[in-house]
C-alpha cells in the first residue's frame, strides 16, 4: 500500500489529518480487517473511521498507530428465503503503520483487535 499524501505532509501541522483521509480512503482489502473481526463474519466496505493515536519517526520511517472503526456483518445462509437479519456490528482494531517517506510505501500491522 502507498500513502503518497501522508508522506508528503510529514513534519507539517496537517499530517494527521492528511493521514486520517488517506486511510479512510483507501480499499478495504489493503487493510487487515478481516482478521481483526470478532463478532462479524465479514468486513463490510462501507466507511470507517480512523484516529490517530501515535506518530512518530523511527529508523527512518514514519511510525503511527492508528485505531480504525469499521463494521461487520454475519450474513447468514446462502438461501434466498433466510429469514436471519442481517445487522452490521461495530469493530474495532488498531494498526501500526510504517511509511517510508521518500516514497509513501507503507506496512501495515495489526496490533490489537
Amino acid at each position: 500500500m502507498q500513502l503518497k499524501r501522508a508522506a508528503e505532509a510529514w513534519g507539517t501541522p496537517g499530517f494527521p489529518d492528511v493521514l486520517k483521509a488517506e486511510i479512510e480512503g483507501v480499499a478495504i482489502e489493503a487493510l487487515p480487517l478481516r482478521q481483526a473481526l470478532r463478532r462479524g463474519g465479514h468486513v463490510l466496505d462501507e466507511t470507517r473511521t480512523a484516529l490517530i493515536n501515535a506518530t512518530e519517526e523511527r529508523g527512518g520511517m514514519i511510525v503511527a498507530r492508528v485505531g480504525l472503526f469499521f463494521s461487520s456483518i454475519d450474513a447468514g445462509s446462502c438461501c434466498a428465503d433466510d429469514p436471519t437479519p442481517v445487522e452490521a456490528y461495530q469493530e474495532y482494531c488498531l494498526l501500526q503503520l510504517e511509511i517510508e517517506p521518500a516514497t509513501g510505501k507503507t506496512e501495515i500491522c495489526l496490533l490489537d483487535s
